[in-house]
């Protein structure tokens, strides 16, 4: 019988169509292909997409790895092979200790008792740092954006904590960095960046705005006030080991995602706390923040429709995207859109309607959702949706909507993306009435 075309394709590599065998191998598991790629049943790896530089910045190129790090320190005085002080076995180790470090380097404790700084900007409320970050990482209550103002006419503190970007009109951002170091950390450098609606940001997809550079003390330089500093690069605002940092330029967002941009912030000191110049991920790295934040206020209907980015991811695998209603009262950021740390939302007394439609094509033409009936609408939409990825860039489009909202009501919903079970990107969406 002649194989159908769904067999023939199963029986060529997916990268470059060589024929495969069908036969297992002398272990009984299917042998490699012939032509030298990657094993089909396995993830395959998938090239960046290209990208254009950032103005004011230079990729170093590295050849080779950086060396590894040595993860089990000794503190002086905790080392558990070292006999009694000031004994002739004493004097001996320590000769054994100095010359282990003349051949392979000193070894460092816990970075934050070491004197280094520390560098921070928070994913949510509490955080000191520590990665990975688990929870709900895109939240970041470090970011802020002032709609309506020029960067070179608006103040050194932003008017307000809650703002929400404006589309098509100047916005002035705003990021809020920590050092938790033993060591002052100078010439930091501040950089913001724009990305469309996403729920995997990589450095291909990045837009960077603008880019400063700050001095902070170290972790026990704690100002009562906020203390104006001129720097060769503009004024900021000190507090000592925190600063506040204003983007020198001003963001104009695009009409075509209605101001629901995702905002980035990274700060790195090249020489003692650098980042990585491919680290865009917030729960993997305490220098990079993110506010993948959409905020609706309507009162009847609230409604969006918004093509979510997959993003890049380096390798194949089995994404999950799910969308799930949870409470106002317990996100964070919220009381900043409030300005009020005891501010209180009702649950909306209609039924939210939110879902996911099937993944498509970057650059595919969206589903007109708000346009249809609310029955017709829940037919159409899935809380969860399961794709197997590719190389290709990938969008789902997310439609959230509530017949009447009245004033104090709210309902967030969050996206989450996990590729081959780990937590990779979100997106949260807030609706509010007025």
């Amino acid at each position: 019988m002649t194989p159908n075309a769904n067999q023939a394709s199963a029986t060529r590599c997916p990268r470059c169509g060589a024929a495969l065998p069908c036969h297992p191998g002398p272990d009984g598991t299917p042998e490699h292909p012939h032509c030298g790629c990657c094993d089909p049943h396995h993830s395959r790896h998938c090239e960046p997409p290209p990208r254009c530089p950032d103005p004011g910045t230079v990729d170093v190129p590295q050849d080779q790895p950086p060396p590894k790090v040595k993860v089990r320190p000794q503190r002086p005085g905790q080392d558990p092979g070292r006999p009694a002080r000031n004994t002739p076995a004493d004097l001996g180790w320590f000769r054994d200790r100095v010359r282990d470090t003349l051949r392979d380097g000193p070894r460092f404790g816990p970075r934050k008792d070491e004197y280094l700084p520390f560098l921070l900007v928070r994913s949510a409320a509490g955080d000191a740092g520590a990665r990975p970050f688990n929870g709900v990482f895109w939240e970041s209550p470090d970011i802020f954006v002032v709609p309506g103002v020029e960067a070179a006419a608006a103040p050194l503190m932003p008017a307000t904590v809650g703002g929400v970007a404006r589309a098509g009109a100047p916005n002035t951002l705003y990021a809020q960095v920590w050092n938790l170091g033993k060591a002052p950390a100078y010439r930091v450098r501040v950089e913001f960046y724009w990305f469309n609606p996403s729920l995997g940001l990589s450095r291909a997809d990045a837009h960077l705005i603008g880019a400063t550079w700050v001095d902070l003390g170290n972790r026990f330089a704690r100002g009562n006030s906020w203390a104006e500093v001129r720097g060769p690069s503009g004024a900021y605002l000190s507090m000592g080991s925190h600063v506040m940092v204003r983007c020198p330029t001003t963001w104009v967002p695009e009409y075509v995602n209605n101001g629901h941009e995702c905002l980035v912030v990274r700060v790195s000191e090249p020489m003692m706390d650098a980042v990585a110049p491919n680290q865009f991920g917030a729960a993997a790295d305490r220098h990079v923040a993110q506010r993948n934040i959409a905020v609706v206020t309507s009162s009847s209907p609230a409604q969006l429709d918004l093509a979510l980015d997959l993003g890049y991811l380096d390798h194949t695998g089995l994404a999950e995207i799910d969308v799930a209603i949870e409470d106002a009262n317990a996100m964070d950021w919220l009381k900043l859109y409030a300005n009020a740390r005891d501010a209180r939302f009702a649950a909306p007394g209609q039924p939210v309607l939110a879902g996911l439609l099937p993944a498509q094509a970057r650059g595919a033409r969206l589903l007109d959702v708000a346009g249809l009936a609310m029955a017709q609408r829940a037919q159409l939409l899935r809380p969860r949706e399961t794709v197997q990825r590719g190389c290709e860039p990938l969008v789902m489009q997310l439609h959230a909507s509530i017949a009447d909202m009245k004033p104090g009501e709210a309902a967030v919903l969050r996206v989450r993306q996990r590729m081959n079970g780990a937590l990779v990107g979100g997106y949260t969406t807030v609706l509010i009435g007025k």
